[in-house]
């Protein structure tokens, strides 16, 4: 990948990491918020409840993601960005313009992908 494509993808992903990590912290203060806030009604204190615990599930699905953008950032220091990490290959140049920190190409994401589906077993639950 050439010089200039690869600092283009570092500038992305900073920028991704970036825009999360807002979001992480604009979540975690309106739940703090929800959490602090004295509720009248025993129905608005279980939704208000829910609410809070969905706030900090989408904080952590955002953390997640932070953490594969930081993944991304290591393999494209360390020269290994844009390279399947299952078969080695290139991944698509368009693969990474839709998911920068992908780690697999399309055919090895998919091989994936259906491996967990089979290990899931009928009706998507696991079997033993």
């Amino acid at each position: 990948m050439r010089e200039q494509r690869l600092e283009t993808m570092r500038q992305r992903l900073l920028g991704l990491r970036e825009e999360l990590l807002l979001e992480v912290r604009q979540k975690n203060a309106q739940a703090a918020d929800l959490m602090d806030q004295g509720v009248p009604d025993v129905g608005d204190s279980g939704l208000t409840d829910n609410l809070g615990e969905f706030l900090h599930l989408l904080s952590d699905s955002k953390r997640e993601e932070i953490l594969k953008i930081d993944d991304a950032i290591e393999r494209l220091n360390g020269g290994s960005y844009g390279l399947c990490q299952e078969c080695g290959e290139a991944i698509a140049i368009e693969r990474l313009e839709v998911a920068p920190y992908t780690r697999f190409c399309v055919t090895c994401k998919k091989h994936r992908e259906e491996e967990e589906n089979r290990k899931r077993g009928p009706g998507g639950k696991p079997t033993l």
